[in-house]
């Protein structure tokens, strides 16, 4: 998907693009056959035959992030570009409010938004090693490396047949869960399970691929229905 949304004339092919793309190639829900790999992270996330990262990488290249998702020791759970073309999406619908002509392409972010990606990428980040072995159903409270922020992250049991759930299996498979918290104060009032975190309060994620260990640290990939930045 290298390239398909630089400039506004692209944009108007964004989903045509992007949906030609089978979701369905990438493992929703599951772990890697191989779970360790030597590339770093950021050759990790490029090397991908899906071509689901360029455009995140992309923006990593422009905002001079590389060394940040390539840091000893963090993991990453990065948004695919589904994730930005759905944040590219909901930001041309709210300038079209005023301006049914306007768009909001990649290059706009780019140009006037670079230094919101730069801090908001640190969402996506935990600064420690985070493995299935140090998560539990019930989540975990860890901070994330952007100051003040925190993330709830699971790993739940899971009976849906669309994550991998097949009856005639004995062990039910199990899923990793990212909940960036929007409103901590909230959520320590709130008395909430992991699985009932309003809107409001946090927003959940599916990790549609968890668990690979990369050269520099941990990496997951978050769902392609996810809207970057968190938005709802």
């Amino acid at each position: 998907m290298k390239n398909i949304i630089k400039t506004s004339i692209a944009f108007a092919f964004i989903s045509i693009v992007f949906f030609a793309c089978k979701k369905n190639d990438y493992i929703v829900g599951g772990q890697l056959s191989n779970a360790t790999t030597p590339l770093t992270t950021y050759d990790y996330l490029k090397s991908n035959r899906y071509k689901l990262f360029d455009t995140l990488l992309l923006l990593v290249d422009k905002a001079g992030l590389k060394d940040v998702i390539n840091q000893k020791g963090i993991t990453f759970y990065a948004p695919t570009d589904y994730s930005i073309n759905n944040y590219l999406l909901k930001r041309t619908i709210a300038v079209q409010n005023s301006d049914p002509n306007k768009q909001y392409t990649i290059d706009s972010l780019i140009k006037y938004d670079l230094g919101i990606f730069t801090d908001s990428l640190k969402t996506y980040i935990i600064p420690q090693t985070v493995t299935y072995k140090s998560l539990t159903p019930n989540a975990r409270i860890f901070n994330t490396a952007k100051s003040g922020t925190i993330a709830l992250i699971s790993y739940e049991t899971t009976l849906d047949p669309n994550l991998g759930y097949n009856p005639l299996v004995n062990t039910p498979p199990r899923i990793e869960y990212y909940n960036f918290i929007l409103r901590p104060d909230l959520l320590a009032s709130g008395g909430y399970t992991p699985d009932k975190v309003p809107d409001n309060v946090g927003i959940r994620v599916l990790c549609q691929t968890s668990g690979l260990t990369t050269a520099t640290g941990q990496l997951n990939v978050l769902n392609n229905g996810h809207i970057l930045y968190f938005k709802k």
